[in-house]
């Protein structure tokens, strides 16, 4: 039996946290963003830099205070170890997915956001984009959701995990919405590859 990987609900404090995006008739059905793969490709990046820039600082710090060797190094790892971790958990929390029962959301910044939705019913159809590594080893890839109503046609969801099932789960999002409002007629294209039902 095969798993599946978008099964589980949103918790209590995403729902509370997205609610200010969802009009008062949606409700959150799933709430995604970067893949683990991503973020940790981007946190050994994140380690050269900024990492290495703060445990320059860190060691001049030590250096300059004369802290000692062992403490000027333990100042350098320190630094190194919160600049790294505090700028993938930024990249984390500033690139969110949020699929709901009317339409899907991308939130992107923290403190300044940046909010693209597309209504399910102005959704044309799907692409999945993905490479042979990153369908084999790294199981992200870009899913291409093109609309009738954007300017440019088309948005991205980029490097989620599992996109094939994510965009199964959307298809059917989809498809629920369109049978509610009678435009059953209306089907989304089939994308090439697996399909995994």
């Amino acid at each position: 039996m095969a798993k599946f990987h978008y099964r589980e609900s949103p918790t209590e404090k995403q729902k509370t946290a997205f609610k200010k995006y969802l009009s008062e008739d949606e409700e959150l059905v799933l709430v995604t963003g970067l893949s683990s793969a991503y973020l940790r490709n981007k946190f050994v990046i994140y380690l050269f830099f900024p990492g290495l820039l703060f445990f320059s600082i860190g060691l001049g710090l030590g250096w300059l205070l004369s802290l000692g060797k062992v403490w000027a190094l333990s100042l350098g790892l320190i630094g190194l170890s919160l600049a790294t971790i505090l700028k993938t958990m930024h990249l984390h929390h500033s690139n969110r997915y949020l699929l709901t029962t009317r339409r899907i959301v991308i939130k992107k910044g923290l403190l300044s956001v940046k909010l693209t939705a597309a209504l399910y019913d102005k959704i044309t159809h799907l692409e999945v984009d993905q490479s042979f590594i990153d369908r084999l080893l790294l199981h992200h890839g870009t899913i291409i959701i093109n609309t009738a109503g954007l300017n440019k046609g088309e948005i991205n969801l980029s490097y989620v995990d599992y996109p094939l099932e994510l965009k199964n789960l959307l298809e059917r999002l989809i498809n629920r919405e369109r049978e509610q409002f009678g435009l059953r007629g209306a089907t989304l294209t089939e994308v090439e590859g697996e399909i995994i039902s």
